[in-house]
């Protein structure tokens, strides 16, 4: 930076001054938003899904609780078995699934909308994008690590394997999400001090 050239300002929410015409935004924001947009309409197809079949939804979950699979083996998952509940707790725990769903994807959609408007206008900032990015993956991330937890507690491991393996992955992808999106600050900072 020469002695004649100012430092160029940001302002609280990290954007740009209103009318400055430099633009360091790296690639990584439309990179968050496409990701995040794809999460997000995945899960809300699941939780569409979920309410439209319910009784298939409803049977997964059960053979899942009463443990069934497993008291039937005589082999595994003997020392589990104690664990089993009524098949009558399937359904509410599925309509309880599927409204935490239906929560969780209102707000990862409306971080996406701000990540959009965000990219529009970079008067705007992309400090309000991140903070609603945080706040919808807290719930997208509990939602896994419940069905994880649970999981393990019931034994689906042992002849749900594939199922699992869905809960692991989407694990994985929201938090890639996370760093990446978190990661949006530093990149345009590192921009904006290259470009002085």
């Amino acid at each position: 930076m020469s002695l004649t050239e100012a430092p160029r300002r940001t302002n609280r929410s990290g954007g740009l001054p209103a009318g400055d015409p430099a633009d360091n935004r790296s690639g990584l924001h439309l990179l968050t938003v496409v990701l995040l947009a794809g999460v997000t309409a995945w899960l809300t197809l699941i939780a569409v899904n979920n309410a439209t079949d319910f009784g298939t939804n409803k049977a997964l979950l059960q053979v899942t609780m009463n443990m069934q699979p497993l008291i039937d083996d005589p082999v595994r998952g003997n020392g589990l078995e104690w664990r089993a509940l009524p098949n009558g707790l399937a359904a509410p725990a599925l309509i309880a699934v599927i409204v935490y769903q239906f929560g969780t994807v209102a707000l990862m959609w409306r971080a996406v909308a701000t990540g959009i408007r965000a990219m529009r206008n970079p008067s705007l900032g992309i400090n309000g994008y991140v903070r609603q990015v945080n706040h919808a993956l807290v719930p997208f991330l509990l939602l896994f690590v419940g069905f994880l937890v649970s999981g393990l507690w019931f034994g689906y491991w042992l002849h749900l394997g594939p199922v699992q393996m869905v809960h692991f992955t989407l694990l994985i992808i929201g938090t890639l999400i996370a760093l990446l999106t978190n990661l949006l600050p530093v990149a345009n900072r590192a921009l904006t001090e290259v470009s002085r």
